[in-house]
């Protein structure tokens, strides 16, 4: 059903990545929900007013606060697809990782608020009536949350949207728990052991867990997560693969949301090429970027000079100097001013982001092993940290 309404909606050629089809999958998706947890609200209020059962009714509330979590889907994506305006010219895509952060709140609540109740029913053991009206609610009720399940992970990862794979959790976990309500009332028959509140408190662990999970996933591109390696390659070999281009470096990436990536770059270029040939094929390389991967890219050029012998070996030296310090540093801007009583080596040192070693310490180390291979080598170094 859900595939049909989509392909009533949404093009088969859409970009899955144009913020106008992410918000119409958003909408559909919290609009199903919200459908499905008022029914369920409905449903078991009245069941519950019949049968005179306090658990049904206290669940059908539950759907009640679940239809909040689906209002701040459907929300996120709305306020995620609007135009960028004067004060927010990246546009308001990060209004969906807050949607998902919402949604995370909601499930450590509703955890924490389960394994407090859970605990207590351990130690506190009470009666659990077995009705059949209860379990026809609580197999409906599994049901329609597997089914919401289904199509908030398969959109989720069609648009790779955390909010969507968010409110795909939150359906399993009320799937956890109402299935461990049933066996609870299953296992009653049989025994007087406190099953339903052992149950309830591995369920609220599970819930609990999957609660931290999702508020990681929404709180790290929220703090500027990295773009994952695979991509990163990718992307260097894309580049590389230009005739005109001999090396990248400066590499940043800034995610403005899904579908909205910005990327600059710095391109090492030969300083003897004629530039209009090169600056033309840097355009040419930002405009298939923007089209194979679907990212703002500013490229910088920075002229080297490839063809002098002195300059070749002195940059081997140097990485070779670096690399004997840490094997994951990296040099680039290598330049060299030769006079006559000494040489200038000028060039930056790339260091990991999570390197806290002091900048001024690796700049001496570098110094002194270059003095050691010739007392005329002076070295100008700026240290950076990777981005990357």
């Amino acid at each position: 059903m859900f595939n049909f309404i989509v392909s009533k909606v949404i093009p088969k050629d859409a970009s899955r990545s144009d913020a106008r089809i992410r918000e119409k999958y958003g909408l559909i998706c919290s609009i199903l929900s919200i459908i499905c947890n008022a029914f369920l609200v409905v449903f078991k209020l009245i069941f519950g007013f019949i049968t005179q059962s306090v658990a049904i009714q206290a669940d059908g509330l539950n759907n009640l606060s679940d239809m909040g979590s689906n209002l701040a889907t459907m929300f996120g994506f709305k306020l995620a697809g609007r135009h960028a305006d004067l004060d927010h010219p990246y546009g308001h895509g990060r209004y969906e990782y807050i949607a998902g952060l919402i949604i995370a709140f909601i499930i450590l609540m509703v955890g924490f608020s389960s394994l407090k109740e859970s605990v207590v029913r351990i130690f506190k053991p009470e009666a659990v009536l077995f009705q059949w009206s209860a379990v026809i609610v609580l197999i409906l009720s599994i049901l329609v949350k597997i089914w919401m399940y289904m199509y908030n992970k398969s959109a989720g990862k069609t648009i790779d949207s955390s909010s969507l794979k968010a409110a795909a959790q939150d359906s399993m976990n009320d799937v956890l728990t109402t299935s461990a309500t049933l066996i609870s009332l299953c296992l009653s028959l049989v025994t007087d052991l406190p099953v339903d509140g052992i149950m309830g408190t591995l369920v609220s662990l599970f819930v609990l867990k999957s609660g931290v999970d999702i508020f990681k996933d929404t709180v790290n591109p929220l703090l500027g997560q990295a773009p994952s390696k695979e991509l990163v390659d990718e992307i260097h070999q894309f580049v590389m693969s230009y005739d005109k281009v001999i090396g990248i470096h400066d590499f940043m990436m800034h995610d403005y949301g899904p579908g909205r990536l910005y990327m600059t770059l710095h391109a090492e270029v030969d300083c003897h090429e004629d530039i209009s040939e090169v600056h033309d094929q840097i355009d040419l390389i930002e405009r298939d970027i923007l089209k194979t991967y679907n990212i703002l890219t500013t490229i910088h050029m920075d002229p080297i000079n490839t063809n002098d012998p002195l300059t070749k070996k002195l940059r081997e030296q140097v990485i070779q100097v670096i690399k004997s310090i840490d094997e994951r540093y990296s040099i680039h801007d290598f330049r060299i001013v030769d006079g006559p009583t000494h040489t200038n080596l000028i060039f930056d040192v790339l260091i990991p982001a999570c390197d806290t070693c002091d900048h001024q310490i690796i700049k001496d180390k570098i110094s002194k092993l270059m003095l050691e291979c010739d007392k005329n080598y002076f070295c100008v170094i700026h240290v950076e940290h990777g981005f990357v």
